[in-house]
């Protein structure tokens, strides 16, 4: 969706108009999680979810009910969300896609706008430039910044198992000290120390702060105390389901990467697994609910935008599947809530299709900022304040990354979302009827039109075959280059990246 060169002033009436009338744009403080599916959490109706915090900033914010991720990966949503672009359009292929330096993001037109922008956390950028437009890296990353991750095409779909569920679901249970736990602990600290600095000694200039934790990604594990929440709680399970592969012949790729021909992991362990998973977010919800208090207590809670948001889901054995790496709900779909006091109507709910490139030009707008390059979203706020209805509004999404073998394109309009694979037959998918996908409605004549109307939006800017030239001949550089004796061991790959015992938890050494 290629929109035209605009300028984000706010607008006579809206959300930022008002935010703007004392002259001062409001703090953004950006809690970004990773690998968290909005169907296991309280904004989104899960009962067994003991989230209070993040129930607490729905209940004073606005909740979207139809929030995508662009691409179902760490690397190149995160890096289409910065940019405020399509993923095929930066080139963000796979989770070891480096990010041009001389691509514009959010940072760099909050940072043009007066802002002290800062990180805490993860970032996943790939390559040298470790900023991208931040002022501040407030803790180094926990991911390599090299291109170990990348896994080219031309092995074919079936040679790399280093993510399955051999290994995500092999250590499930209490862990009371591990590395995303410790990580994501120092990505807190920095940032709740980012915040106290800022109330004493930077208050006449906007602060933009993105708290990226790591968890709930696999390996599940969780301290006691969270675990412990759940004792006594009524686990809920996947739904029945049939074989995938019978919505399309390529989920046969994903169900090898991950490790399903290898091993259908027991009922016990399913449980168990989303056990852990829930004792995640709720570790997680206690740290959103002790920002949100330090906000209140800093007194900035009225001047500060505070925004929750996934880089994607997790399929958490929905359909016999884990993890993401898929264009279904459970892996596609993302929490996606804004609370601003005073600012933003309590309580609301938007149902519109929006994605996480819709981010750079809302924090443009409710910043005041002029943005004169090209995007590929839309500002949230007038869905908010009622310039817009969200009826014309779509979701598109790129994946190009490990899981398959050939590009895949996503499209979410109305009711519908269509899945487009290079060379094989597409998937529709009527999510009024059918919420969990559990019949493919292409080539039926009832979804002719819808069909029809949907692959011509899918296709308008998107050339599978040529993409795929273009992936696999990036594939090719990257694996030379990494091939090279000592390359990736170069401090200028590495100059944030933690050593272990960070590494550890995934075999990274």
């Amino acid at each position: 969706m290629q929109l035209p060169t605009v300028g984000l002033a706010p607008m006579p009436g809206g959300v930022a108009a008002s935010a703007q009338a004392g002259g001062k744009p409001p703090n953004i403080l950006f809690i970004l999680v990773d690998q968290m599916t909005p169907f296991l959490t309280g904004p989104y109706g899960q009962r067994a979810a003991i989230t209070p915090n993040i129930d607490r900033l729905a209940r004073g914010g606005v909740v979207f009910d139809n929030a995508y991720c662009n691409a179902p990966l760490c690397v190149p949503s995160r890096m289409s969300m910065f940019s405020g672009r399509l993923p095929n359009a930066i080139e963000s292929w796979d989770n070891a896609s480096e990010l041009k330096a001389e691509t514009p993001t959010m940072m760099h037109h909050l940072r043009r706008a007066g802002y002290h922008t800062a990180v805490s956390g993860k970032t996943h950028f790939i390559g040298p430039d470790q900023y991208h437009g931040f002022h501040e890296r407030l803790t180094p990353c926990i991911y390599p910044t090299h291109f170990q991750f990348m896994h080219p095409w031309s092995k074919g779909a079936y040679w790399i198992q280093g993510t399955s569920i051999q290994v995500g679901l092999a250590s499930l249970g209490v862990s009371e000290v591990n590395g995303q736990l410790a990580f994501d602990q120092l990505a807190f600290h920095h940032a709740t120390d980012k915040l106290r600095d800022h109330a004493l000694t930077a208050r006449d200039r906007p602060l933009f702060l993105n708290v990226s934790f790591t968890q709930p990604h696999d390996p599940y594990r969780a301290p006691k105390k969270y675990l412990d929440m759940y004792r006594n709680v009524e686990i809920p399970m996947p739904k029945p389901h049939d074989d995938i592969r019978k919505l399309s012949p390529t989920y046969e790729w994903v169900r090898i990467v991950h490790g399903l021909d290898k091993e259908t992991p027991s009922a016990e362990k399913v449980r168990e697994a989303r056990r852990c998973y829930l004792a995640m977010c709720t570790w997680l919800d206690e740290k959103v609910g002790q920002m949100l208090d330090e906000l209140e207590r800093l007194g900035m809670a009225q001047d500060t935008l505070v925004v929750f948001a996934s880089d994607h889901g997790d399929m958490m054995g929905e359909k016999g599947q884990w993890f993401k790496r898929l264009y279904l709900e459970w892996s596609a779909r993302i929490p996606l809530i804004l609370s601003w006091a005073g600012k933003i109507p309590a309580g609301k709910r938007v149902n519109a299709p929006v994605s996480l490139v819709d981010l750079m030009p809302t924090f443009a707008e409710a910043a005041g900022a002029q943005v004169g390059t090209r995007m590929d979203g839309r500002s949230l706020l007038p869905l908010i304040d009622g310039r817009e209805d969200g009826r014309d509004r779509e979701v598109i999404g790129d994946y190009c990354g490990e899981a398959t073998i050939e590009p895949i394109r996503m499209v979410r309009r109305g009711r519908f979302k269509y899945i487009a694979t290079n060379n094989h037959a597409p998937q529709l998918y009527d999510l009024a009827k059918d919420p969990g996908e559990t019949v493919n409605a292409a080539g039926r004549n009832e979804y002719a039109a819808a069909e029809k109307e949907l692959r011509a939006r899918a296709e308008k800017d998107w050339d599978g075959p040529a993409i795929k030239r273009r992936v696999m001949a990036s594939h090719a550089d990257r694996d030379f280059l990494r091939s090279i004796p000592g390359y990736m061991n170069n401090q200028l790959w590495k100059p944030e990246v933690h050593s272990p015992p960070f590494a550890d938890d995934y075999g990274w050494k």
